[in-house]
């Protein structure tokens, strides 16, 4: 039976989100009052229970653990299938996955506690932390700001030696290659998504505080967000008796349980993150505001401006109705709807796909992790739009 994990938790006093293109305004009640989902979402959120446990049992994936979020309340946390195909235990909300590219938003969100703590500032140079960093340009590599790269704007060309993160090279090793790299654009003029050069960001954290990009994640992002079976280590991962190990599809919905990979932990701020449903259960809610000792209103306003102009014709976007416009902002994609503006992200890595979204009008995230490279990922944040906008949720 589907359980309602309600808590309350304590409201940011200005709740406003100012982005700076079309995102909705935000009208707050004069006096503060407590917490709670729209009349309807319960009714939702059932109905997207009932959409994933079907999904799951006609083999879609293996398993899959889903977050949602109203109003400074936990709706649902809950798992489906099983972890693994050989010794078929349960997934349940405290479950572990690896959440691929999702771990960008978190990267971006680090950063902008250090920003908050002057230790970095958005627009200072990517050299000024990393000396030995070049590109072609000189004078690129004078401009080039850590902005542009938590926006994938960096004037490098599209997934620049994500091939060899994928061959095991470190990000310093790569940063040392990107002088044979002809440029696109100069900065902040032509989204082109990287892997690569995002991570550089862990470099320049590690540059600035004298520590780990692993141990500034725990100490500023996990630990007092209450994530506590987050993680971006594969040795962490293989420590956790509770994680949900990784499927390739085969065919008919058959899948094939694959060992755990160490792809993309050597660039963990792109995709290096594992976390259980009941993680981004807490994620969700500081994105949404209820976290402001966390992650202030004028970081979220920072993350959630757009940046950089990116293609609505995108494969992300196949399935969305009323999709206006898609930007990128600092680790966030921006998807302007006729009734929404979202902040959301998709990642996929070995084995495992990942969707999250935030609804800046309405107040709600979802987010949805599998244990399978599976197609019905992109499924997964259209339908609850669809289900949100019909306010009469059948299947």
């Amino acid at each position: 039976m589907l359980k309602y994990i309600l808590h309350s938790v304590f409201i940011a006093a200005a709740l406003t989100w100012s982005v700076r293109a079309t995102a909705p305004e935000l009208i707050l009640p004069e006096e503060p009052v407590a917490p709670r989902p729209d009349a309807r979402m319960l009714d939702i959120v059932d109905s997207y229970d009932a959409f994933l446990q079907e999904a799951i049992e006609r083999g879609e994936a293996p398993g899959a653990a889903v977050a949602i979020v109203q109003n400074g309340s936990v709706l649902l946390t809950k798992g489906y299938g099983v972890r693994s195909l050989h010794e078929r235990q349960p997934v349940d909300d405290r479950t572990v996955f690896r959440i691929a590219s999702l771990s960008k938003s978190m990267a971006a969100l680090l950063t902008g506690r250090l920003v908050e703590e002057e230790l970095l500032h958005w627009n200072d140079p990517v050299i000024s932390y990393l000396p030995d960093f070049r590109l072609r340009s000189q004078s690129q590599t004078e401009r080039l700001e850590l902005r542009h790269l938590l926006s994938h704007s960096t004037g490098l060309p599209y997934h620049t030696y994500s091939n060899l993160i994928e061959k095991g090279e470190s990000t310093l090793s790569i940063m040392q290659r990107l002088t044979e790299v002809k440029l696109i654009a100069k900065e902040g003029r032509v989204y082109a998504y990287q892997n690569a050069a995002f991570s550089l960001i862990g470099e320049v954290i590690q540059a600035a505080t004298g520590n780990s990009y692993q141990a500034n994640m725990q100490q500023k992002v996990f630990n007092p967000l209450h994530m506590a079976d987050a993680s971006v280590t594969l040795e962490d991962f293989l420590a956790n008796p509770n994680v949900a190990k990784p499927h390739k599809y085969l065919r008919q919905g058959q899948w094939r349980e694959l060992p755990p990979s160490p792809k993309y932990y050597n660039a963990a701020p792109a995709g290096g993150v594992n976390a259980s449903g009941q993680d981004m259960a807490q994620y969700l809610l500081a994105m949404l505001g209820n976290r402001p000792d966390v992650l202030s209103e004028e970081i979220r306003t920072e993350l959630a401006t757009p940046v950089v102009s990116t293609p609505i014709r995108n494969r992300y976007f196949r399935r969305w109705q009323g999709l206006r416009k898609s930007s990128y902002g600092l680790g966030w994609r921006i998807v302007e709807l006729e009734d929404d503006t979202l902040l959301y992200h998709g990642g996929y890595v070995a084995g495992y796909r990942a969707e999250i979204a935030v609804s800046l009008r309405h107040g709600f995230g979802v987010c949805v992790l599998f244990n399978g490279g599976t197609g019905f990922a992109s499924e997964a944040v259209p339908k609850f739009l669809e289900l949100y906008r019909s306010g009469a949720p059948t299947l």
